[in-house]
This record gives C-alpha cells, structure tokens and sequence, in this order.
C-alpha cells in the first residue's frame, strides 16, 4: 500500500510541475508576441533602434519559452526574432521588420498550442481521477486553442490533437472518463512534437 502511495504521490508532482511548466511558456509567449508586435509597430515607422530593443525583449520571452517545453513554433519564432534584432542593430528596419513579423504567427501559434497543452494535461488528470465532466470542460478549452492555431497556421500535429481532444470530448461526454484521457493524452503527444 505504501508503494502505491509513494507512486501516486509521485505522479501527482509530475503533473504539477509539467502543468507549471506550460503556464510560465504561455506567460512567456504572450510576452514575447506582444514585444515583437511592438517591434513591428516601430520598424513600421523606420524605428530600427527601437525595434531591435522590443525583438531583443521578445526573443529573450520566446528563449525562456523554450526553457520550460521544447516547442517547434517558438524555436521559428527565436530563429526569426535573432534575425530581427541582428537587422535592427544595423539600421535595417524594414529587413528587421520582415523578421519581426515572420516571428510573430509562430508565436501566436506556439502560444495556443501551450494553452491546448495545459488544458489537455488538466483533462488527463481529471480523467484519470474519473471526473469525466471535468475533464469534458479542459478538453473543449484545449480543443478551442489547438482550432485557433490551425486557424493561424496549417501544422498537422496540431491537426491530429484537434481530432484527439475531439475523441476525448465525446468520450468524456458519454462519461467514459478512462477512455477520453487516453485520448487527450494522445492528443498531447501530437502537441509535443
């Protein structure tokens, strides 16, 4: 029994700490696609000085991101935004503003495919535990940012999540909790990719 206990205790902390781990990415990415906007704003005006101070900001929120989960949008995103910056810095606003832009679709993707993961991982958890009702809310809200970023940007991981955060909410519906956690999990593993 104690073994049992010892596991359980165990897993739980995993959960915690990958879910604290998606909020601060999601934190992270909201701060670096709202300073590459404003990096585009001032490249617009020929702010090359400016622009590379508000893509170097982004960039570091976008690094940071990447600390936390590995995530193939942000790493577009960095690749882009080290571009933007090396182009501000000499002078090459409307270059850095073409880098700076071409960052922030990937951000705004990144940044709802971490939201799709924090509430997918909230489904797997309340599966596990049997509360299919629950689980049903944080798989529709994870289903919700995995549609806005294809919206955003055609990714067939993310197309392949939408249809397992769909199995999960139709399972969790039917209040097969079991069977929709299982489903939300494979819906993750195509968000980890």
């Amino acid at each position: 029994m104690r073994r049992v206990s010892e596991v359980a205790l165990f897993a739980t902390v995993a959960v915690v700490l990958s879910s604290q781990s998606v909020l601060a990415q999601g934190d992270h990415l909201a701060e670096a696609t709202r300073h590459a906007q404003e990096a585009v704003r001032h490249g617009d005006m020929g702010h090359a000085d400016v622009l590379a101070q508000h893509a170097t900001q982004a960039l570091t929120h976008a690094e940071a991101a990447l600390e936390g989960m590995p995530n193939p949008h942000a790493q577009k995103a960095v690749a882009s935004l080290k571009e933007a910056v090396e182009h501000g810095n000499m002078g090459h606003a409307d270059v850095a503003t073409g880098k700076a832009n071409e960052a922030l679709p990937h951000l705004e993707v990144a940044g709802h495919v971490a939201q799709a993961m924090q509430h997918g991982q909230e489904a797997v958890r309340h599966g596990e535990m049997g509360h299919a009702d629950v689980l049903v809310q944080h798989a529709t809200l994870a289903l919700t940012h995995a549609e806005a970023a294809l919206e955003i940007m055609d990714d067939p991981h993310v197309r392949m999540a939408i249809d397992g955060f769909k199995g999960a909410v139709e399972h969790g519906g039917m209040g097969h909790a079991d069977v929709a956690a299982e489903q939300a999990k494979g819906a993750l593993g195509h968000l980890h990719m």
